[in-house]
């Protein structure tokens, strides 16, 4: 990738953040006030993860216009590091198992088909 490439993967990587804390946000008042199970929990944080790859990968690839499901991978990629260590460091223990890799190569798979799509769109 080109250096003129790095800014729109920037603005991808932060407004696809940005809409995760914008989930998170309403699910935690949506939680104060009902009592969800472990699978409703776990279903909405894929939902928010895949959402959130498919904005700022779209985003991205709009303003680059080439190369959109590398550019979503890089994106997916960041994305999930950046959760990660955010995780870490709000104290989870995160073990790197079966459920983790698969979430991790779903998410790769979202940004390169997010990727594509943003191309052509």
């Amino acid at each position: 990738m080109e250096k003129s490439s790095f800014l729109p993967i920037g603005d991808g990587i932060l407004r696809s953040t940005i809409l995760t804390v914008i989930f998170m946000l309403i699910y935690a008042v949506i939680m104060t006030f009902v009592d969800l199970s472990d699978k409703t929990n776990s279903v909405f944080y894929l939902v928010t993860t895949i959402l959130s790859i498919m904005y700022g990968t779209v985003y991205a690839v709009r303003k680059i216009n080439k190369k959109g499901w590398l550019t979503g991978i890089v994106i997916a990629t960041l994305y999930m590091l950046i959760i990660y260590f955010v995780s870490i460091i709000a104290g989870n223990n995160l073990t790197v198992d079966n459920r983790m890799m698969i979430r991790f190569l779903l998410a790769l798979g979202v940004g390169a088909l997010s990727g594509m799509l943003g191309i052509n769109i």
